[in-house]
């Protein structure tokens, strides 16, 4: 890893990191500010006012008794795989195929550090920035649920449902990561490495609309995880561990491939 590229990318994407922390801290904070526990029967009311397949599409769920089943539903269902998906898109895109593209990757290959080197600080970044966000997301619900309601944040079960949102999120950015090094071109890039994840996300939507279609989200990532049941104390680690798998297989596969890629410099 090259700690000079590291500082260099983080000097040109830190803009980027920074607006998606701040519209999930902002969001965040929206949805526990509406949260009360005098209110969690209302709350569940409200969904009576949806035709329920949409809510389920939505990730939304019914049964919840406090703020960690309610955060799970309202915002761990969708938003926080959704959200950081298109950051992951437009960051793994902009760390390789786009430098490929217009040819400023040329400045990186003139430099003594190996294509290993580069593609590995790229991934490192890539990875990093996406935990480091989500952790201070973590830490910013945490506080400011604390600071409201101190006694309806189960911290454990919302930190194992933080840590399964990570490695979802990261199998996320591996994938755009693993595309945006196969291709040279950044509408090929886009292509395949926003379009997978988007088909991820909606077998896994359509799954959940109706117990016919169920099998759809078992072939989806997105699938593979029940927020409410890990807010309600369910044990994932078997799933975490194969979230953990694609990953590594994914970087791994992405540095063999870039560097035996051809480039023109």
């Amino acid at each position: 890893m090259s700690i000079a590229l590291f500082k260099l990318t983080i000097k040109k994407n830190w803009v980027l990191f920074v607006i998606f922390t701040l519209v999930l801290m902002m969001y965040s904070g929206v949805m526990i500010s509406m949260y009360s526990p005098d209110n969690v029967k209302n709350l569940m009311q409200m969904f009576e006012l949806f035709p329920p397949e949409m809510m389920k599409a939505f990730g939304f769920a019914s049964a919840f008794t406090d703020m960690t089943g309610y955060l799970a539903s309202w915002l761990y269902g969708l938003l926080m795989v959704g959200f950081p998906m298109v950051y992951s898109i437009l960051l793994a895109n902009k760390l390789v195929a786009k430098s490929v593209d217009n040819g400023s990757i040329a400045c990186l290959l003139a430099t003594p550090d190996s294509r290993v080197k580069i593609i590995v600080t790229k991934a490192v970044y890539a990875l990093l920035s996406l935990t480091i966000m989500l952790a201070i997301l973590f830490a910013f619900n945490v506080l400011i649920g604390k600071a409201m309601f101190p006694n309806d944040l189960n911290v454990e079960a919302f930190f194992n449902l933080n840590v399964t949102v990570l490695l979802v999120n990261l199998v996320v950015m591996s994938i755009s990561f693993f595309f945006s090094c196969v291709f040279s071109e950044t509408k090929n890039s886009i292509a395949f490495g926003a379009g997978i994840p988007i088909m991820f996300l909606l077998l896994k939507m359509l799954g959940d609309v109706s117990d016919k279609t169920e099998i759809l989200k078992k072939i989806s990532i997105f699938g593979w995880y029940d927020p409410m049941a890990i807010a309600g104390g369910e044990t994932v680690w078997v799933i975490n561990c194969v979230y953990l798998v694609i990953i590594v297989i994914l970087v791994l596969l992405s540095v063999v491939i870039f560097n035996k890629k051809r480039l023109a410099v």
